[in-house]
Parts: structure tokens; sequence; C-alpha cells
């Protein structure tokens, strides 16, 4: 293999040399084709300007019109111009060559002179066209002795580019030869080799791939002077420098004194201890995004003889997690404290209602008793106006009365420790119905219920809601002609909606957000009597368990009450309020 390379160097010096011998006379040659071709172009244009002077001359002695004589004198100048170029262009020493362009221009210029100096009609025209003759014939004569060497020039410029071209050919082809084979030797070698370089290159790619698309800085640095050597996209785009930039440089170059001492100092660490360094949190400053916080991993490579070699690092960017772990227990200790003063407050205020609520009893008591004690003693001596005012005021502490009570029992729900457990919703229901249809008076409206299914629950809770919406249909279809209230539940998720449906007077769904609030009434108490509190209540019960109730409605339509109960058994009081 040494030989044959040894061989076709040679073989290829000897043909760069006769190439360039070829080459340098080729040019040369085609140099002077060239200036041939440019001699040759001088006397065409010196017989036209010649032409040019005959014809302004002959038109300036037929006709004594200045307008030739003009023409005449600029061809002149230009036949001047044109000769010295042309002695110029050929050498003095080509002997022959130059005294035939010299006697040629000096004929022209004689003839030249001859036509400047003549008069009009004094001139013989048989002495101008003779002349003229003279000078066209050796004009042409020297035309074709520079056309012959002009010809001789491109044959031999053909010659020099036929013999490079023949010398580039044989030399290509004893090339070929030797390369042939030198590539039929290797060739066997490569076969062997290229399968594992494939397959290097394969790995090589993968783990290129790798470094350059994880999403975490990885940058390696040289174990002696702890020059970074290599770092990928997400580590350009981290700090805000370009590779090129970054390379052959130390932290004390990229970072402040304070963050690169730092860093340093863990380099130093990992390369003495030999294994990996976790670094849970430490700050660098980066060009483009401020202030960041990394969780990085160092770990040393080593060579052959077991020294370390390389560091290699690690580096997340955790800036937005800690961000939001500090978010988090900002929001945390904010949200304890909202619940913290939350249930205080409810405490407070379920304490107020339960206090005033007993302490208007006593005097609530007495008015009604005075009232009634009046009415029994002195009710004969009243007339007619002082009777309906002692029925206004026992009515009056009547339904005071039961708003007291209906405050207890709402204040009650927020202490009261619910008693989960599994609920026959179709039985309670059965049961409500049966106790608030009976004693009213008829017709009764037409309640249909479909099969409901199970939950857990606290029983005496989930019997007062049903109470409180069942009864609440019942109460708003009287007077209503076939008065209907249909009982339904779907399950939908994780969740049993139960729905109470009827055709009553319906309300407008524009004060559907008063429903569920304390003393909030949609409709006069003369018609449809009511303390306001009852939907509250049933608001609360079915908070607690987890769930939530709505309503839908038109006025004189009817209206639905829906609400959703979690189906999961280990369901939990939410201490909601």
């Amino acid at each position: 293999m040494l030989a044959g390379f040894v061989a076709g160097a040679a073989i290829l010096l000897l043909t760069l040399n006769g190439a360039w011998i070829s080459a340098g006379r080729y040019a040369d040659t085609s140099r002077q084709v060239r200036h041939a071709m440019e001699i040759v172009s001088s006397i065409d244009q010196l017989r036209g300007a010649f032409g040019e002077l005959m014809e302004g001359h002959y038109g300036w002695l037929g006709t004594a019109d200045p307008k030739y004589l003009a023409g005449r004198d600029v061809a002149a100048q230009t036949l001047d111009a044109l000769g010295t170029t042309l002695l110029e262009r050929i050498p003095a020493d080509a002997g022959a060559r130059y005294g035939s362009a010299l006697s040629t221009i000096e004929a022209i210029r004689s003839q030249v002179a001859a036509v400047q100096t003549a008069e009009p009609r004094a001139t013989s025209w048989l002495d101008l066209q003779q002349g003229a003759e003279r000078i066209r014939s050796l004009i042409v004569a020297l035309r074709e002795r520079e056309q012959s060497l002009y010809e001789h020039k491109i044959a031999t410029a053909r010659a020099y580019g036929f013999w490079l071209r023949a010398t580039l050919i044989v030399t290509a082809s004893a090339m070929l030869v030797v390369l042939g084979g030198l590539l039929w030797r290797i060739r066997r070698d490569i076969r062997m080799r290229r399968a594992v370089e494939n397959n290097l290159e394969a790995a090589n790619q993968l783990l290129e791939s790798l470094i350059e698309n994880i999403p975490a800085m990885v940058f390696a640095k040289d174990a002696r002077d702890l020059k970074f050597v290599r770092i990928n996209r997400t580590g350009e785009a981290l700090l805000g420098v370009q590779r090129k930039d970054l390379l052959g440089k130390t932290d004390r170059d990229l970072f402040p004194p304070d963050q690169a001492e730092h860093f340093i100092a863990k380099d130093r660490e990992t390369l003495a201890q030999g294994k990996v360094i976790d670094i849970p949190g430490e700050e660098i400053d980066s060009v483009h995004l401020g202030r960041r916080t990394l969780h990085t991993f160092k770990v040393p490579i080593h060579a052959d003889n077991g020294r370390p070699d390389l560091l290699l690092g690690i580096s997340l960017d955790i800036t937005e997690q800690k961000a939001a772990e500090r978010r988090v227990v900002a929001l945390n200790e904010e949200l304890t404290r909202q619940a913290q003063l939350l249930q205080s407050s409810n405490e407070e205020l379920e304490s107020f209602c339960y206090s005033v609520s007993h302490d208007l009893r006593a005097p609530l008591r007495a008015i009604n008793g005075y009232a009634r004690m009046l009415e029994q003693q002195y009710g004969p001596r009243f007339d007619a106006e002082g009777t309906r005012f002692l029925q206004t005021i026992c009515t009056a502490c009547a339904r005071m009365a039961r708003l007291i009570d209906d405050l207890l029992e709402f204040a009650r729900l927020g202490r009261q420790a619910l008693q989960l457990e599994p609920i026959d919703m179709t039985s309670v229901v059965r049961k409500v119905i049966d106790d608030t249809v009976e004693g009213r008076e008829t017709p009764h409206p037409v309640i249909t219920t479909a099969a409901l299914p199970r939950v857990h629950g606290d029983r005496n809770l989930l019997h007062l809601v049903w109470m409180n919406l069942i009864d609440n249909a019942v109460k708003y279809t009287t007077g209503v002609d076939s008065p209907q209230i249909s009982i339904a539940a779907e399950v939908t998720g994780d969740a049993v909606v139960y729905s109470v449906t009827d055709n009553g007077i319906g309300f407008d769904m524009r004060y559907a957000d008063k429903l569920f609030g304390v003393f909030q009434r949609m409709h006069s108490d003369a018609r449809y009597p009511g303390t306001g509190v009852g939907l509250a209540i049933v608001h609360r019960i079915v908070a607690r368990h987890g769930g939530r109730i709505w309503a839908h409605s038109e006025p004189g339509r009817g209206a639905t009450f829906s609400f959703a109960m979690p189906t999961d058994a280990r369901a939990v009081d939410t201490g909601l309020p």
C-alpha cells in the first residue's frame, strides 16, 4: 500500500509538471492568439475608416457641402489614431510584418494629406481612385498576412490544448489504475471497520441527541482547570450565553464572584470525593432569565489511569417549583387563617343566634300570654276592631315562635355531628310524603316517585331535607288545577342527583340566588305561610354532606329543586356552615 501511494505520488508529480508546462504554453499561445485577433480587428477598423474618408471626400468634391467635409475630417483623425495603435501592436522587430504595416500606414497618411489639401473640382477623380485602390490593396495584403498569422496561432493553441488534455487523460488513467489497486486492497479493511463505525456513529448520535434534547442543563468541565468543554442547548438557554462564548471559560469568567467561588468549591469537593454530589438548591444569575434556582448533580469522570479527567454536571431549573411551593405555603397559611376566622365567626354567630332565640322566648311568651288573658277576660268589652288587634298579636306571636324554632334548628345544624350510615332514600321519601299530606285539605297533589339510589349520610338530617322540599312542593301547588309532584334520581359520575319537580306557581330565575338564604322568600306570607329558613336549612345539610343544591323554574310553570350527593361511602362532614 505504501509503494502504491509512492508510485501514485510520483506519477502525479510528473503529470503536474507536464501539465504545468503545457498549460503555460497554452496560456502564452492564447495570449498571442488574442493579440493577433486584436491586430486583425484593428486592420478591419482601419479599412472601414479609410472608406469613410474617401466617401466623405468624394461627397465634398461633388457637392461642396460642408457636412461631407466634417465627416472626412473625423475619418482622418480616426485613421491617424488607428494607425498609431496598429504600429504599437505589431512589434518593431517583426521584420516584414512591421514594414508592411508601416508602409500601409504611411500611404494612408499621404492619401489623407492629399485629400485634405485638395480644392473642390481641382483634383482628378482618376488620381484619387488609383491612390485609394492602391491603399486598399495594401490593407488587404496586410490583413491576409495577419489573418494567416492569426490562424497559425489558433492551430498552435489547439495543439497545445490537445497535448494538455492528452497528458491529463493519460495521467488520470494511470492514477485510476493505481488508485483502483489501492482501493481494492483497502476495501477489505473498510468492510471490517464499517460495521464498527456505523455502530459507534449511531451510539454517538443517540448520545448527542439525548444530551441536546434533555430538559436539563448538561455540562462538562476539564478536571484540571475547571473550564467548560461541553454544554447542551438547554444550558445555553438557561444561562443566556452562547456555546461559543462559554467553552474554554471558567465560572470566574461567567458569574459573580460569590457564585463562581461556590460553584468551584463544589467542583473541587466532587473531584476530591470521587462520587456523585447532590446540590439540592443553588442560585445562579442568568443573562435573560434573572436569578434562577437549580438542583444540580455533579459526578467525576475518570480516565483509564483512574484519575478524574472530566467533571459532569446535570442541573434542573426548579425556580418555578420553588416559587410554587412558597405560594402554596403562603396560601395554606392564609387559608388556615381564614378558616380559623370563619370558624370563629360561625361559632360566634351561632352562639349569638342561639342566645338571642332563647332570650326572645320569654318576652314572646309574656306577650302571647297577656294577649290570651285579654281575650278571655275582657274579650266581650272589645269592639270588632279591638278583637282583630288581639288576634293579630296572637298570630304574630305564633309566627315568631315558629321563626325562633327554625332559627334554633338552623343554629343546631352547625354544631351537630353527622351520623353517617347507608340510607334507603326510597323509604325516607315515602315517610316524608305520608307526614306531609296527612291532615292537609283535599285535593292532595299526585306524587310519583321513581327508584332512588342509596347514599351514605345522616338519616335525620336527610329526612329534614326531603321534608322541606316536598312540603314546599305541596304548598306551592295549592290552588293549581291537577297538582302533580314528581320525585326522581339519576347517577352522574361520582354523585347521585335527586330532584323534586312540581307544576305549581314557580318563581322568577332572576331571584334564584336568594332562594337558599335565611329569611329569603319569593311569595307573600299571606297566601303561602313560612319563615324563609327551610331552604337555608336544606342548603346547609346538603353542603355538610359534600353535595350541592340548585333550582330551576319559570313563573306559572312549576319548579324543580335538585341536590347532588356524593356516592363515596367514606363521605365525611365537610364542616361547611
